[in-house]
């Protein structure tokens, strides 16, 4: 059985670790050079960010663990514009990750779910998220949670160039 409970800064190293496995194991076959992606998950994934990140209190993460196993996480930025919506109640939801191996468990609905909840709860009237556009399976997912496709962005990391799409959900 699979328990998500809300992150404390006692989980930092246990979200660097899946940040960095689950970003390698989403995208990593797509870098053309090694140290380009080892460079960036050292950066975005470092405890000492991930820490900083939690201790922001308009970050909000989620921790899913199987038995005491930490299989996947969640990040909602509460009061986060897009270029996109015309709104100041907006927020994104910045990561949803899980190991491979807990693909099609229901864990992306589950942290989903959570992360309307809350969003809502914080009076946000819309959702957005980028995805990468190659990815169709997440692209799919978030259109069956109601997203919608509303715009695009480039996002470089290192020398290569990834292509985002940018979706909304219309939460109230």
């Amino acid at each position: 059985m699979i328990n998500i409970r809300r992150a404390t800064i006692e989980d930092v190293k246990s979200i660097s670790f899946l940040g960095k496995k689950t970003f390698d194991q989403s995208f990593g076959h797509l870098f053309n050079d090694r140290k380009d992606l080892i460079c960036y998950l050292d950066q975005t994934f470092s405890n000492g960010k991930i820490e900083k990140s939690i201790d922001k209190p308009h970050n909000v993460y989620w921790l899913a663990l199987d038995g005491d196993l930490p299989v996947g996480y969640a990040k909602l930025q509460l009061s986060s514009s897009s270029d996109f919506i015309d709104s100041n109640k907006v927020s994104k939801l910045q990561k949803i990750y899980f190991l491979k191996s807990y693909v099609s468990q229901g864990i992306g609905s589950r942290l989903q779910q959570l992360i309307f909840d809350e969003a809502i709860l914080q009076e946000s009237e819309f959702l957005w998220l980028s995805a990468l556009k190659s990815n169709k399976a997440a692209v799919k997912f978030y259109e069956r949670k109601d997203y919608q496709i509303i715009g695009e962005h480039p996002f470089t990391i290192g020398k290569q160039r990834f292509d985002f799409w940018v979706m909304s959900k219309k939460l109230l």
